[in-house]
Parts: structure tokens; C-alpha cells; sequence
């Protein structure tokens, strides 16, 4: 896995994406860039993510009581998709709140299309932390066996958790976004959840022309 995110962060780093190169101009979202440098990035995007959840599973201690295949999105077709799905729902709510509270539009995004009723830059913004909050916490209400198979509903081949159960992952959820780190670019202390706000503030400071390039959030 990590030989193919190595290469394919290769090829991203030398795709030219000014209108010169590409003889067309990027326009926001996955509609109406066939041809356009966008197109690419946004494959380069799925074929990064197919590796990384290939190997996902691999990380659950007990992978014969939590099968894990790949990412099923609609419907989640086991327990531990359903928990993906369910937490990244919470974090897109998260991250609207933080895009609304600096003032900025969370149906208009740069890679994921504007359309109606999807919160198109919110969505952006989240990628860089759905591993660090949700699939770290997925990780460990299933390793520390905080849940059990009994614990979901199938209802047409979708799974679910039962309500009853829903609070144990609210109130990681909540654990997680509370949780303190160093922040990689400004070098205090602070919350995941007030990092959120910060990656949406630096969004904005690109957007404006106050910094020439977005940083991403990475740390160790």
C-alpha cells in the first residue's frame, strides 16, 4: 500500500494543472472536467483510497469476528462499514459548523461537485482528518471490544448500530475531537475539533490571496 500512495503522490506532484498545460480551465467539482487536469487528480483520489482501505482490515485484532472487504458507502453491507459511514456523517456536520463559523460557503467546493444539497467544501476539507478521527476510533471501540457483532441491525442488507449502542460512539466521538495535539504548522496545543477550524481558516486565507498555498494537515 505504501509503494502505491508513494507512486501516485509522484505522479500528482509533477501533473501540471495551470491552464497552459492543460489547454482547459479547471472548473470546481466532478462535473464538466473530462480532459482536465482535475479529472485525473480526482482518480489518482479513488485509486488511493481503494489501497488504503485494502488494507484497513488488517488493522482490526480480530478480523474473523469483523470482516472487513473494502469500502462499501450504499449501503454499508457490514458492522464495521456502517461505522465508517456513521462517523464520517459526524465529522461532515463538524466541519460545516467550522466552514459556517468562518464565513464560507459549504455547498462550494474545489473537488467535490456543487451540487444540490451536498456540502461540497466541507467534504474537502474533512479528508484530511476522516483517518485520524474516524478510523482511529473505529479502530478502538473494535479492538478494545467496546462493541460486538450483536450490537448492529441488518435491515436489507445494510447494517447498522443499535440505537442503544449509538451512545458509546457518540461519546468517543466526542473523546476524539477533544483530544489535544501539537498542530503541525502553528506549534500550540489544541483540540482536534479546533483544528477543523483552523484547516478552514487557512482555506479561506488561500482563497483570498493571504498565503500563496494551501497547507495541509499532517502530522506524525
Amino acid at each position: 500500500m505504501i509503494g502505491r500512495l508513494a507512486d501516485l503522490l509522484g505522479q500528482l506532484a509533477a501533473l501540471p494543472v495551470n491552464k497552459a498545460e492543460t489547454g482547459k480551465l479547471l472548473v470546481s467539482g466532478d462535473h464538466g472536467i473530462e480532459g482536465t487536469a482535475l479529472e485525473t487528480i480526482l482518480g489518482m483520489e479513488g485509486a488511493g483510497s481503494a489501497a488504503y482501505f485494502s488494507c484497513f482490515g488488517k488493522l482490526i485484532a480480530n478480523p474473523g469476528k469483523w470482516p472487513f472487504v473494502g469500502r462499501i458507502k450504499r449501503p454499508p453491507t457490514d458492522p464495521v462499514n456502517s461505522l465508517l459511514s456513521f462517523g464520517y456523517s459526524l465529522l461532515t456536520n463538524q466541519v460545516v459548523s467550522a466552514v459556517q463559523l468562518v464565513g464560507l460557503d459549504h455547498y462550494t467546493g474545489y473537488l467535490h461537485s456543487s451540487v444540490y444539497g451536498r456540502p461540497a467544501l466541507a467534504l474537502d476539507v474533512m479528508e484530511e482528518f476522516r483517518p485520524l478521527i474516524v478510523d482511529s476510533m473505529v479502530l478502538t471501540l473494535l479492538n478494545n471490544r467496546m462493541l460486538t457483532p450483536n450490537d448492529f441491525v441488518a435491515e436489507a442488507g445494510a447494517y447498522r448500530l443499535k440505537n442503544e449502542k449509538r451512545k458509546v460512539f457518540f461519546t468517543k466521538f466526542e473523546e476524539r475531537l477533544n483530544e489535544e495535539i501539537r498542530h503541525p504548522l502553528f506549534g500550540y496545543k489544541t483540540s482536534y475539533r479546533r483544528c477543523l477550524e483552523l484547516q478552514v481558516r487557512l482555506v479561506a486565507k488561500q482563497l483570498t490571496g493571504e498565503i500563496d498555498e494551501y497547507p495541509p494537515f499532517l502530522v506524525k
